[in-house]
């Protein structure tokens, strides 16, 4: 039976003994914990007490208590520390996790980090990596076999080496000059005559990835062929390490996090702890770079002021169909942006995108026009207004439906994040199409409209 542990309790137990200078007994008490738990319990404490902490930790357990820290909270732990204690705990970690923290720091903290760590060769190289490649993200830790081996030899090799890697459960086999030739499963290996040779019952077909992929592509291979662990190659196809699931999952989650917040055109560092004016600082920017957009949607509405002061209820009519456009827009780029980066639309692909988002577009425009005719017909018993509201809300759903996967599309193309600034100018295409048509349109028919109405 799983133990409720009082989180709350103890923390507030914790800062008691800090406070009263007994850092060995909080120590102690952290200790205690589980990693995921000890991280918890110390994320609500001054970077300064966390780190005191650590430096009298096990090494090997606040490796793993640093591990469990968001990212941000771990460089301004790690910022504080001596470099010996650093190096203590970096070595206690995966090489990957040690560089991809290492890769958040100052150059001069980095440098007096490897100067003592036991393992900087192999961190060095991985930093040598950009951070979001395979190369990067890749555990350079990994078993591999020689295909000329037999199963004995195989099994008796695992247990004298005995590995302790999270990517022991795919075995790796590779010929004389280190090159991934196949791979082999340990059921395989088991259940296999002893005499029998690793090349003879591996799996040749091997799905793997080189250092310079980058980790988006690693997740989709992983995803699409329910994989374990990625074999990364270099380019003479000499295994160099592999991209582990759990590796993945954090790619996923960050990947995802930055993609919904620059459709809503926020900092990716933002979080709900920041501080006020921090949040407020990085908000304003965006709203400053869409203030111009406004300004133009603005401006078209100006350019049929007229039109406008003759018949007012057009005012009405004007933030239904600009509104709606840039609903139906934003769900069409949503799903475009979330297909380019599953690998599921490509650039050349956009005719096929293009076609189907405006059949919808079309679609959706007659019925939600259909109604908008109505209530034009029934509110204001004027059934030209309302011809005119529906013909412009299908117009605008048909527009927003091209420029929700177009926009992506093409900055895509120009190697430009689709999420970055694809829903700043989709909305805009919705704000300025839907008060053109709706104005437009009442313009040309102004007389009309007016003989119509009641």
């Amino acid at each position: 039976m799983t133990k409720t542990i009082n989180l709350r309790a103890i923390r507030a137990e914790v800062g008691e003994w800090l406070e009263a200078g007994e850092v060995s007994q909080a120590v102690q008490l952290i200790a205690s914990l589980h990693p995921a738990d000890g991280a918890e319990v110390l994320s609500e404490f001054q970077p300064e007490l966390v780190q005191l902490i650590l430096r009298h930790l096990d090494p090997e357990y606040g490796a793993s208590l640093l591990a469990e820290l968001d990212r941000q909270d771990q460089v301004t732990v790690v910022s504080l520390m001596e470099p010996e204690i650093l190096s203590d705990i970096l070595d206690e970690m995966a090489p990957d996790d040690a560089a991809d923290l290492l890769g958040e720091l100052e150059p001069e903290q980095v440098a007096a980090a490897l100067e003592t760590m036991e393992e900087a060769d192999e961190v060095r190289e991985l930093l040598s990596y950009d951070k979001e490649s395979a190369g990067g993200l890749m555990s350079p830790h990994i078993v591999t076999l020689r295909d000329s081996l037999t199963s004995r030899q195989a099994i008796d090799f695992l247990r004298r080496v005995k590995p302790e890697e999270d990517t022991v459960y795919y075995l790796f086999v590779v010929d004389g000059n280190d090159r991934l030739v196949g791979v082999v499963s340990l059921r395989q290996l088991v259940i296999a005559d002893p005499r029998t040779i690793l090349s003879d019952i591996m799996k040749r077909d091997v799905i793997a990835a080189t250092v310079d992929t980058d980790q988006e592509e690693c997740a989709r291979l992983l995803a699409r062929y329910d994989l374990l662990a990625l074999p990364i190659v270099d380019r003479e196809n000499r295994i160099v390490g592999a991209v582990t699931a759990d590796d993945i999952i954090d790619v996923i989650e960050e990947e995802a996090t930055e993609d919904i917040y620059r459709l809503a055109n926020l900092d990716v560092e933002e979080n709900v702890e920041d501080s006020l004016f921090s949040s407020a600082r990085r908000r304003l920017f965006w709203l400053l770079v869409n203030l111009p957009t406004a300004i133009l949607a603005g401006w078209v509405v100006s350019r049929f002021q007229d039109t406008v002061d003759r018949l007012a209820i057009l005012a009405s009519f004007m933030p239904i169909v600009a509104g709606m456009g840039g609903n139906a827009g934003i769900q069409t780029l949503t799903l475009i942006v979330r297909s380019i980066a599953l690998g599921e639309v490509e650039p050349g692909e956009g005719l096929r995108a293009l076609s189907r988002e405006m059949t919808i577009g079309a679609f959706n425009g007659l019925v939600v026009g259909g109604a908008i005719a109505l209530l034009g017909v029934v509110w204001q018993s004027n059934p030209m207004l309302g011809l005119i509201a529906g013909a412009a809300m299908l117009l605008n759903l048909i527009a927003a439906a091209v420029a929700g996967t177009v926009v992506p599309l093409t900055l895509k193309l120009f190697r430009v994040d689709p999420a970055l600034a694809s829903g700043v100018i989709v909305t805009t295409v919705t704000d300025v199409t839907g008060y053109t048509c709706l104005l437009g349109l009442a313009t040309l028919l102004l007389s009309a409209l007016e003989r119509a109405g009641p």
